[in-house]
């Protein structure tokens, strides 16, 4: 069961990031040497190519807990994201599934809760997530003029295009271990909890909006062409067959509730 992350643990989590941060820093080079040939500079667009080019399925999940999952299906590993969540998250979680399809050496079905989890194989991949995104934020969290803590935070995300937590976890880190600032280990403490309502504070602060809200986007990267291909080649291979069924099942539910949400709202 995951644990998930709050301010009551959040040295806890910071711990175990110091004892994966070498191991995880190796994953974060591998990706630029072997896996960014075409120079991608923004994250987001080189974590959608990098999963585009390994059977991403984009898709619509009705449970606001999901972020992603890399199933296996046979012979083939398939990252899905779940494209009802906002798109801060899906950038995260695609970097999260990244590190399961590349370096995770217990890799199984697992999904991943956008709350941010403290199991430790999640934890990795977490880290790896914040590694590809966040850069030196601290520097430019006080590069920003604004004296109120959550503005500074909101425009870290819309920077950075990363999540809330995300934000603040790596900023706890930094300010603990390599400038020991108390002061905004404090704030980020105090502010950790908080639910607030992240298209407000965008609209309010005048930010790209669009962010954190939902693309809704359903996309199966020509996946299906891609198993009616093998079924031509080895039409004795029941599996393939059955790989076909489950993506046009997955695209039935997805469309089905892609209505339901749009039309609800």
């Amino acid at each position: 069961m995951f644990k998930k992350i709050g301010s009551n643990n959040l040295d806890e989590v910071i711990n175990m990031n110091i004892i994966i941060s070498n191991e995880i820093d190796i994953f974060a080079l591998d990706i630029t040497r072997r896996h960014n040939k075409s120079g991608l500079s923004s994250h987001e667009k080189l974590s959608f190519d990098i999963l585009n080019r390994n059977n991403l399925i984009q898709t619509v999940f009705d449970d606001k807990h999901f972020g992603g999952v890399i199933i296996t299906k046979d012979k083939l590993k398939i990252p899905i994201i779940n494209t009802a969540q906002p798109r801060v998250y899906q950038y995260f979680v695609a970097w999260h599934e990244i590190y399961h399809l590349f370096y995770d050496e217990e890799q199984m079905d697992y999904n991943h809760n956008i709350n941010i989890d403290l199991n430790y194989n999640e934890r990795k991949a977490d880290y790896f997530a914040a590694c590809m995104m966040l850069g030196n934020i601290y520097e430019y969290f006080f590069s920003i003029e604004d004296e109120n803590f959550i503005d500074k935070i909101i425009k870290c995300m819309n920077a950075y295009k990363a999540p809330y937590k995300a934000v603040l976890i790596q900023l706890y880190q930094d300010s603990k271990i390599k400038y020991n600032n108390i002061k905004l280990q404090k704030s980020i403490l105090e502010h950790f909890d908080l639910d607030l309502n992240l298209i407000e504070e965008f609209e309010r602060l005048e930010l790209d909006v669009e962010l954190v809200k939902p693309s809704y986007v359903i996309n199966f990267g020509g996946l299906d062409k891609i198993i009616e291909r093998q079924i031509e080649e080895n039409p004795d291979e029941t599996y393939h067959k059955d790989n076909l069924v489950f993506l046009k099942k997955l695209r039935e539910k997805a469309q089905k509730i892609k209505e339901e949400i749009t039309n609800d709202n």
